[in-house]
């Protein structure tokens, strides 16, 4: 209970091991053909046309938009396909509006390879500029929700690999029926695409359609190609009255609607007692229901964390008061020269692994311009050279501990696509490392690598509605007004003056988050860990991957490779110690004997380093969400101690 994070029940169809890729054949015309559905993906002869007569115009978007006066619009699509739909709704969002974000939520069980789809949008020359954009972006063939951001950050794709339901059903914040509605992301219009239902009767369930529902507000539209009777009685069972319209081409008519209101869930809510052993957890960590978005919010602390969601809230319109007790961003536990995109695959699908590789995918796409070095003079500032390294997509390289891995690596490289991991053996591996190694298997990801944090901190704070103060906060607290909007939270100094007030606080300051009361019960300790940088030698410069094991070793920039590192429990100086410096050579010898051989650390007191602290909780997950009035949590949930599957329809009662 001490975390935060939404770990809900798993869904009966829990995501697979392996998502299969579409398999395809090409028709006379060049056009693509479901092998297993036996049916195209789109009219051969004006695909681009009959998407935006069925799903632009039914849905009546132009319209809409222009006297559409929040920042957003979302999509739901039940068929991603060939991407047509998005790409040609994605295309219109830019042209029709000057500001704002179009979110767009797909789905698709079998996701085309990125060959088929390079292949496929060829066909559309007018939509390429997008379409390069998104094949850069293509997320492998992992089961799970992909996020993929172009455009600048005006087109959010949210693209998900599985079962409909299944996928969009993870996005409820509750399975509990009391809470089916509560907290969920709500679907402005909905895209009923996919195989035919003739041809693909599983996707069209009724299920998947109370699931739409719940993800929808009274006055959400929706379009579909198909005038199934069976989807007509879902759509009518859920709350949605419909019309037909003149088909397009050779389809006689279509359908097109919204939800009028929402009906009772197929499952009915239970009244059982409390102590009932309930088949769904106490929705303790939904969050507080939002009529409005908020215009102002403060975010405490400018490591990685505090900036990321800095940028992420300025790029939703809200203004940002970062504040930061260093002059700089990213000068404590984000501080370190080279930040490790860091695997740490499993053949397991429990929740963690699911989350862990979901996050790794999306670090790698959302540190995308350091990876490729692709930055620029705009937006770095002037301090920033920009001409030195400050990232590179080079690869990480996972080392067994002993030969006994050898069967564990082969599992996790036949589950996982090439693109994201590979099995290499002998003098393939030693061509990835750029010199021979001592270990003679290994892990490969091609598409991660390392960058420099601090300077992906000040990238991400440069936005026109962050403003960065330099202070340090000793107290927070809310400041109730007599109208609710002019309620907020402040930040305070040493004296009690308010440094900053906003409508939303976010504490981003890792294990300073303990002296504030509100948040001073969560059980985080400080680890010291210490990095080691050793003077790149001839040999060690061949080094073109970033090498894990015991230890890790970055390439070399500005001549030096970064070397760590330590974990020292209990402990609260950061000066640097050669025996720390010891230790991580120790730990690179582990790693890698040839590589360790590579250097002539010398001197060890000669070395130079850096020593900060993790924040880090007993079972090692991040704590993340709205944060909890521990009194009421106590009180409300005082059950669970006696029996963990107790019956307590409570939402959790957040600050």
């Amino acid at each position: 209970m001490s975390k935060l994070i939404p770990v809900k029940k798993a869904p009966a169809n829990s995501p697979p091991k392996i998502i299969q890729q579409a398999k395809i054949v090409w028709d006379d015309n060049g056009q693509p053909v479901s092998v297993a559905y036996g049916d195209v993906y789109f009219n051969s002869d004006c695909g681009i046309d009959e998407s935006r007569y069925v799903f632009m115009e039914q849905n009546r978007f132009l319209e809409r938009w222009t006297n559409n006066t929040g920042n957003s619009f979302t999509i739901g699509e039940t068929g991603f396909g060939s991407g047509l739909n998005f790409l040609v709704a994605a295309k219109a969002w830019l042209e029709n509006t000057d500001t704002g974000i179009l979110h767009f939520v797909s789905v698709e069980k079998s996701p085309l390879s990125k060959e088929d789809l390079q292949r496929t949008l060829k066909l559309w020359p007018e939509l390429s500029e997008l379409a390069d954009e998104f094949i850069q972006l293509y997320p492998p063939a992992v089961p799970g929700i992909h996020r993929l951001k172009l455009a600048n950050s005006r087109i959010i794709l949210t693209l998900m690999y599985g079962e409909a339901n299944d996928m969009f059903a993870a996005l409820r914040g509750s399975d509990h029926p009391l809470f089916q509605r509560q907290g969920n992301p709500v679907i402005d219009a909905w895209f009923l695409d996919g195989f035919a239902p003739s041809k693909n009767p599983e996707m069209w369930s009724e299920s998947l359609f109370q699931t739409i529902a719940d993800l929808s507000k009274p006055g959400t539209t929706f379009s579909t190609f198909t005038v199934a009777q069976a989807v007509r009685h879902a759509l009518e069972h859920t709350g949605f009255q419909f019309n037909r319209a003149p088909g397009f081409g050779l389809k006689r008519e279509i359908l097109f609607g919204s939800l009028i209101k929402h009906t009772a869930s197929s499952t009915a809510a239970t009244s059982e007692p409390a102590t009932f052993n309930s088949p769904y957890q106490p929705p303790w960590y939904l969050p507080p229901s939002v009529d409005t978005p908020p215009e102002t919010a403060i975010v405490i602390g400018g490591g990685i964390a505090g900036c990321s969601t800095a940028r992420a809230l300025a790029e939703r319109g809200i203004a940002v008061t970062l504040i930061e007790r260093h002059r700089a961003m990213g000068q404590e536990g984000s501080g370190n020269p080279q930040g490790i995109l860091y695997p740490k695959l499993s053949t397991s699908t429990s929740q963690l692994a699911r989350f862990g590789l979901a996050a790794l995918l999306h670090a790698s796409r959302y540190h995308n311009d350091f990876l490729e070095l692709k930055l620029d003079n705009k937006g770095l500032g002037s301090k920033i050279d920009t001409e030195a390294v400050i990232g590179n997509r080079c690869g990480v390289l996972v080392l067994p501990s002993s030969e006994n891995k050898k069967e564990q690596f082969e599992n996790i490289a036949e589950q996982f696509p090439k693109e994201l991991v590979q099995l290499l053996k002998g003098e393939r591996l030693d061509q990835a490392a750029g010199l021979s190694l001592t270990n003679r298997f290994g892990l490969f990801f091609p598409k991660l690598g390392w960058i420099k944090p601090p300077i992906a901190c000040q990238v991400l704070t440069d936005h026109p509605l962050i403003t960065v103060q330099t202070a340090e906060v000793e107290n927070i607290d809310y400041e109730h007004k007599a109208l609710p909007r002019d309620s907020g939270w402040q930040a305070l100094d040493d004296a009690g003056n308010a440094i900053a007030t906003a409508q939303v606080m976010v504490i981003a300051c890792a294990f300073d988050s303990s002296k504030f009361s509100q948040t001073n019960h969560l059980p985080i300790k400080k680890v010291r860990g210490q990095i080691s940088c050793l003077p790149a030698t001839k040999q060690s410069s061949a080094l073109k991957t970033v090498l894990c094991g015991e230890g890790y070793i970055a390439p070399a920039a500005g001549g030096e490779h970064t070397l760590g590192a330590t974990y020292n429990v209990g402990e609260t100086s950061t000066a640097i110690r050669p025996e720390d410096h010891h230790t991580n050579i120790q730990q690179l010898a582990t790693t890698d004997a040839a590589m360790a051989n590579t250097f002539d650390p010398g001197d060890i007191n000669q070395l130079h380093g850096r020593a900060a602290f993790r924040c880090t909780t007993s079972d090692y997950l991040p704590i993340a969400g709205p944060a909890p009035k521990l009194e009421n949590y106590l009180n409300d949930y005082e059950l669970l101690r006696k029996n963990a599957r107790s019956h307590i329809p409570i939402a959790g009662a957040t600050w």
